[in-house]
């Protein structure tokens, strides 16, 4: 099977750019001690990749939160907030790929599950404000990931097909919807998402972000 050109790569964002899991999970699980739950290993791994209104959801329906999704972020989002100052830590190579890619001439989009006012934080940090010719947040489209909303967002904004896409993720959700998107995908997972079922939907999995342009070039994009 012959490969559509790559002409575009969208990136996502938490576990992938940016290491930000760990404050995540340490607003999650401080907002579940005030009502006496707690995060348990198999609600986190399926709250990877999801919106925070999803995640919220899923933590009402789960651990029957007497609390609207609506109020529930609200608490979270101040605990994250809070907690986030110092915290947020790149990714290995992740702004050169960035940069590296944006030399070599590939329109570059975000297709992110955080929100724009984290977003925004995130890429101050990173010091990647402006680097994206696309950016679309979880706040931006109808239906979070696994659907494909975010991912055809990005290319309907990039101006390019889906299929002529490179999308990168970390995690199976993530892979779920740039592949119901019809792009093709590559997988970095981290730490925490390197054992997830579902990585294998992804048409490569690389152990880095510097692999990519290596991928690239065999690829003939």
């Amino acid at each position: 099977m012959i490969r559509p050109t790559i002409r575009a790569v969208v990136f996502d964002l938490d576990g992938l750019l940016i290491d930000s899991e760990p404050v995540q999970i340490a607003a999650w699980e401080t907002f579940l001690d005030r009502y006496g739950r707690s995060l348990r290993s198999s609600l986190l791994q399926r709250m990877f990749g999801l919106r925070v209104w999803d995640s919220a959801r899923l933590l009402v329906d789960e651990l029957d939160l007497q609390l609207s999704v609506d109020e529930v972020v609200r608490e979270r989002d101040a605990l994250f907030f809070e907690l986030l100052p110092g915290r947020l830590r790149e990714m290995p190579a992740a702004a050169a790929t960035v940069r590296a890619l944006a030399t070599r001439g590939f329109p570059l989009g975000l297709a992110t599950s955080g929100h724009r006012r984290y977003v925004d934080v995130a890429l101050r940090e990173l010091e990647l404000e402006g680097a994206f010719d696309a950016e679309v947040t979880g706040d931006m489209i109808e239906q979070g990931k696994p659907a494909p909303d975010i991912y055809l967002a990005a290319a309907d904004r990039l101006d390019i097909k889906p299929e002529h896409c490179l999308a990168l993720e970390d995690a199976p959700l993530g892979i779920a919807s740039a592949k119901a998107a019809g792009m093709i995908c590559l997988a970095i997972p981290n730490e925490m998402t390197s054992e997830l079922a579902g990585l294998g939907r992804a048409d490569g999995v690389l152990e880095s972000l510097a692999d990519v342009i290596t991928w690239l070039d065999h690829a003939g994009s």
